[in-house]
């Protein structure tokens, strides 16, 4: 019997599988069994996440007791909105300039290179969604700074960013890929992550149990998915967008490739929606019955989140208890009734009733 765990439930297990703490761990692991379907079918499952937050707990208690928990990572920031997205490149390649044009960041931005020592978050829109933009020290000769990879890794997507004006421009751009390749992270631009692990067994009962279930394995997983856009900045100088032509020939890559520019604006909105769509997400809209349609703060659910995932997100209790909902847009009736299971698009808005 198949387990049927659901997006948001995958959502969960996807942080699981990049958290690069103990913490981190436990907080994924915690989500996973706050949603995973309880029913005959999912008792192993449940009983392997249990198992998993009891060893974190050890983890994070050895930890403690050799003074690891004292360290502060300075590249180390708590995600906000509707995902993390770190910025990745070279010196001077205008990072900082990104996130100070779409934020109210405090960043540092300069001639010189290296004007960036910790991460420096910011919240940029997509329209009326927030999207945590996340400026890191830049990568030198390939080498990242302590605490970069782990950054990388719990990040929900990377900005790299390269600078049309610059003569190492390809370089630029193959070091940062390769700097993800060598730390087993698979730089891709779908929003749809596919995970393939080693798994000489091919059993039914690790696929229903997916990670934690081929964790058991001695052998290495493979690579993770990383989800990438990359963006050229400074294309208002001279010779940009042939340099800009030129770069997307010679850099043999299937990643999806933005112009930007810092100084005009150029390229920052089509950035932004790439990183919304690259976030594999959807915007939904709580109405309150007998009130008008309002579309303001809206709820973030992974791409196919149901009524009941939403309802979930503003209480448990609500979920467990609802009835039913009320729709507006998307293929549906605008007022039309569904049930929990209903799968909701962007912008819906929705009113339910318990």
């Amino acid at each position: 019997m198949a387990i049927n765990a659901s997006p948001m439930y995958q959502k969960a297990e996807e942080r699981y599988r990049c958290a690069s703490s103990p913490a981190e761990k436990i907080d994924a692991l915690n989500e996973m069994l706050r949603l995973v379907p309880k029913h005959k079918a999912s008792e192993k499952l449940q009983q392997l996440i249990k198992e998993r937050i009891k060893k974190a707990r050890d983890e994070m208690g050895k930890a403690a007791k050799a003074g690891a928990a004292q360290q502060h990572d300075p590249l180390s920031v708590p995600r906000q909105g509707a995902g993390q997205v770190l910025l990745l490149g070279a010196p001077n390649v205008g990072k900082s300039s990104i996130v100070g044009a779409l934020s109210k960041a405090k960043v540092e931005i300069a001639e010189f290179p290296f004007s960036t020592h910790a991460a420096v978050p910011g919240m940029a829109l997509h329209e009326d969604v927030p999207i945590q933009l996340v400026d890191a020290p830049p990568v030198m000769d390939g080498h990242p700074q302590p605490g970069m990879i782990n950054a990388l890794r719990k990040a929900d997507a990377i900005l790299l960013v390269v600078d049309l004006a610059a003569i190492e421009l390809i370089d630029q751009f193959q070091q940062c890929v390769q700097l993800l390749v060598d730390h087993k992270m698979s730089p891709v631009s779908t929003a749809e992550l596919s995970y393939e692990e080693d798994d000489d067994d091919g059993g039914a009962d690790d696929d229903e149990l997916g990670v934690l279930g081929r964790e058991e394995d001695d052998g290495a997983a493979a690579a993770l998915p990383k989800r990438v856009l990359v963006v050229a900045n400074k294309a208002d100088t001279p010779d940009a967008m042939e340099n800009y032509e030129t770069f997307k020939e010679l850099a043999e890559t299937d990643l999806k490739m933005l112009p930007i520019s810092t100084t005009t604006g150029n390229g920052l909105p089509e950035m932004m929606h790439e990183l919304f769509n690259l976030l594999n997400v959807i915007r939904v809209y709580a109405k309150k019955p007998g009130k008008p349609v309002e579309k303001k703060d809206p709820i973030i659910l992974p791409v196919g989140g149901t009524v009941e995932d939403m309802a979930r997100t503003i209480h448990n209790e609500m979920a467990d208890n609802l009835k039913h909902a009320r729709i507006w847009g998307g293929t549906v009736h605008d007022g039309q009734q569904v049930t929990g299971g209903h799968v909701l698009t962007d912008g819906n808005v929705v009113e339910l009733h318990v």
